[in-house]
């Protein structure tokens, strides 16, 4: 719908400019229209999907950096955690040993004792 470059060679009269003129004014008006539609804020594509995934994405971000602290720190609580596991048994060994060695010692107490009644 552009005015072309023959279009203005061929202008002969007042006649022919107006007409030019009330095209140029129409083309103005159309894309002026078209403009006001795109701009318009009750058109806009919603971005709410965007912007989840934009979130998504740093929470990714986020959840990676704390994999990578975490899993040292992990690693070095799992061993502790054995560690403490083994010191358990130990402790409940010695514990039975301080035992045996109670009744032992009573045990002799007792022997001693009849031996002597």
């Amino acid at each position: 719908m552009a005015v072309e470059a023959n279009e203005l060679d061929a202008i002969a009269s007042i006649q022919d400019v107006e007409t030019i003129l009330d095209q140029l004014l129409l083309e103005e008006a159309e894309v002026d229209d078209k403009l006001e539609r795109l701009l318009n804020p009750n058109n806009q594509p919603d971005l709410t999907s965007l912007t989840t995934l934009q979130s998504s994405i740093t929470i990714q971000d986020q959840i990676s950096q704390l994999t990578e602290r975490i899993g040292p720190v992990a690693k070095t609580a799992s061993g502790l955690s054995e560690r403490v596991k083994k010191l358990d048994i130990e402790q409940a060994r010695v514990k039975e040993c301080l035992k045996y060695v109670d009744d032992v010692q009573e045990l002799k107490v007792h022997k001693n004792s009849i031996v002597i009644c």
